[in-house]
């Protein structure tokens, strides 16, 4: 088997729907300096592995029609013309960006949370500045001898109005959250806990504050410690002053975190339930918050 060979089998091995540039150079940098699949020597290995010679191999792999570029991404992604499957849009992107998530009302979908179907699928990606810091230390788990090799490009994708044919809304997080993993997916995805905090947290994404109480009235007793878990790790005041406003008066529910969160009611305020809503005149003592929904 040559090294062209090997590269095409070791990438039909993995059975990923798509594989982008960075993915490709760490699969045939590690190929290289095995010099061997599954324990069959390699032909013809090229004299180093560089970005240049990646890009080659590439082209011969394009040749040999086993990837094709990915119309859905501006750059830098391929189709794996043998995948057994063609990959969900939430996966695609999920590996495009390698920092990127399922979020909002895209999460609640996924969990079976809400009966809204959004034809738009929500995503969430770090800011640039720590998107750069993770994208840091991956290359050093990936490439250990760094400083020794020409440092593949690592950058987040550019993504079009459409993947898979499905419109995608990418939002920008400062403070993004670390998601879990679907099992047998590339896709990852808030926890229940985050993803009912971010109903909180920007209700405006997650179908608006009267479909989050409906949502937390029917749903979200089954999974009070993930949540407020969740929602003590949020760096949102006025998130957790709804929390607790939701869980101690509306659900019934009492718990220490919560007595830690009447520290975040501020009186005199005008604080709403619902951000998006007239402020009214009926409010929590406790949680000193317009009860505007």
């Amino acid at each position: 088997m040559n090294f062209t060979e090997g590269l095409e089998k070791a990438i039909n091995d993995k059975d990923l729907p798509v594989i982008t540039l960075y993915d490709f150079f760490v699969l045939g940098y590690h190929l290289f300096h095995k010099k061997a699949l599954n324990g069959e020597p390699l032909k013809r290995l090229p004299h180093d592995w560089d970005q240049t010679r990646a890009k080659n191999a590439l082209r011969r792999l394009e040749a040999r029609k086993a990837l094709v570029m990915d119309s859905d991404f501006r750059s830098g992604v391929w189709r794996v013309t043998q995948s057994t499957r063609a990959g969900s849009a939430e996966e695609v992107a999920c590996i495009a960006d390698p920092f990127a998530y399922v979020s909002h009302l895209s999460a609640m979908q996924r969990y079976g949370l809400t009966d809204r179907s959004p034809r738009a699928l929500h995503l969430t990606t770090p800011k640039r500045p720590l998107w750069n810091a993770l994208r840091d230390k991956r290359l050093h788990v990936d490439l250990p001898d760094l400083d020794q090799i020409e440092a593949p490009v690592l950058n987040r994708p550019g993504f079009k109005d459409t993947i898979r044919r499905r419109p995608i809304v990418v939002h920008v997080s400062s403070h993004p959250w670390t998601p879990v993993p679907v099992s047998g997916e590339e896709t990852r995805i808030t926890s229940i806990g985050q993803t009912f905090a971010d109903m909180l947290a920007e209700p405006q994404l997650c179908g608006g504050m009267r479909h989050v109480l409906d949502v937390w009235e029917n749903e979200a007793d089954q999974w009070v410690p993930e949540i407020i878990a969740a929602i003590d790790l949020l760096d949102s005041k006025i998130a957790k002053v709804r929390a607790g406003y939701i869980l101690s008066e509306v659900m019934d529910i009492d718990d220490p975190a919560l007595h830690n969160w009447e520290q975040f009611a501020q009186r005199g305020g005008s604080r709403k339930l619902d951000p998006d809503a007239e402020y009214a005149p009926e409010f929590s003592e406790r949680w000193m918050i317009s009860i505007n929904v």
